[in-house]
């Protein structure tokens, strides 16, 4: 008893020790929680979204490419939406929304013949952006690399056919020329054949030979870049994620860097004395071509051109208004880069 009495004095100090470190420590989470909520909306929507973007891959140099399986695993409950794998893939009907058969009917099931198919069935024409036409271009380079031809079509499936018919019209000219993009003619349920879940944002579908390889059904909007369709995509061609990326080509987010080595390229081919007939790119307009490749608002390609061009002002002046005429291009996207090339000249443009 002596004992615990004599070293009581020591416990209780290190217990007070211990309790005002707890207190600082739930102090200083507590204020960075308040600092947190405190932010502007606009500054927390932001951080979110910059989070949602980097766990899906968004920016990051290797493309990722996961297993769809996966995502079916990481599902909270069973999603049912549209016909399941082994299931024969129904023809439907719909409202073509593009290019001068607009209005007319059309069957992608149809269209897509014996193709490997990529179908979306979305809620809204304006939820995905530029992915779809990102993804498109993706998926014509492996067809075009792979020699498997694929089919990629769009559904709309929405009550309010005007508001549909609006939202694509600002989208139809970033979107290639052979992505098809319908309207269903049976409103948000879709095609009845298919039994969709009106309540998601999309259900996505990967067929071979007619019949249902995939189904991924969507409830939220993290289509920056999807790796689970692009592993669907894989598996449905029975090829690996690596011998995937290879048919994509440029890695997402490095399609800029690509022109950038190709541009190294021809510089080593004058004789490797570092003269070159064409002006040397400006250093760091890579930062600012990546995201317009990977939003699908430029192509690889165009990339290329716009970075080739950027060591020569006239020359890149030329090339964005080439873009801006094609509606590829905002004034304000091709104001952002020719000032980012040259701040100087910014002002007297």
């Amino acid at each position: 008893m002596t004992f615990i009495m004599k070293k009581l004095p020591i416990l209780m100090k290190k217990l007070t020790i211990l309790f005002t470190v707890v207190a600082l420590f739930c102090s200083s989470a507590s204020a960075q929680e308040r600092r947190e909520r405190e932010k502007p909306r606009s500054d927390r929507e932001k951080a979110a979204k910059q989070n949602e973007r980097k766990a899906y891959g968004y920016g990051v140099g290797e493309i990722k490419i996961a297993n769809p399986a996966d995502w079916i695993k990481n599902l909270e409950k069973p999603i049912f939406s549209g016909p399941q794998p082994g299931e024969k893939v129904p023809s439907f009907a719909a409202t073509n929304l593009r290019g001068e058969n607009a209005g007319e009917e059309l069957d992608p099931v149809a269209l897509a013949k014996d193709k490997l198919h990529l179908m979306f069935f979305v809620s809204k024409s304006r939820t995905f952006g530029r992915f779809l036409g990102q993804l498109r271009q993706q998926l014509q380079a492996i067809e075009e690399n792979s020699k498997q031809p694929w089919a990629m079509s769009v559904i709309v499936c929405t009550d309010d056919a005007n508001e549909a018919e609006k939202s694509f019209a600002v989208l139809d000219k970033r979107y290639p020329k052979n992505l098809v993009v319908g309207l269903s003619k049976d409103g948000s349920a879709g095609p009845p054949a298919y039994g969709l879940d009106r309540n998601l944002t999309a259900t996505v579908i990967v067929a071979k030979n007619g019949r249902v390889a995939h189904n991924l059904p969507y409830a939220g909007g993290a289509f920056y870049t999807q790796p689970h369709i692009l592993g669907a995509i894989a598996a449905a061609m029975g090829v690996d994620h690596d011998t995937l990326r290879k048919l994509i080509g440029d890695t997402s987010g490095d399609a800029v860097t690509a022109a950038s080595r190709r541009a190294a390229s021809n510089r080593r081919g004058t004789g490797g004395n570092g003269e070159s007939s064409e002006p040397t790119p400006k250093r760091g307009f890579r930062k600012l071509l990546a995201p317009l490749v990977q939003s699908g608002t430029i192509t690889r390609e165009e990339a290329g051109e716009l970075f080739r061009s950027s060591g020569d002002a006239k020359a890149l002046h030329t090339k964005t208004g080439e873009l801006m005429k094609a509606g590829k291009l905002t004034r304000k996207e091709a104001g952002e880069l020719y000032s980012g090339a040259y701040p100087e000249n910014a002002q007297r443009r």
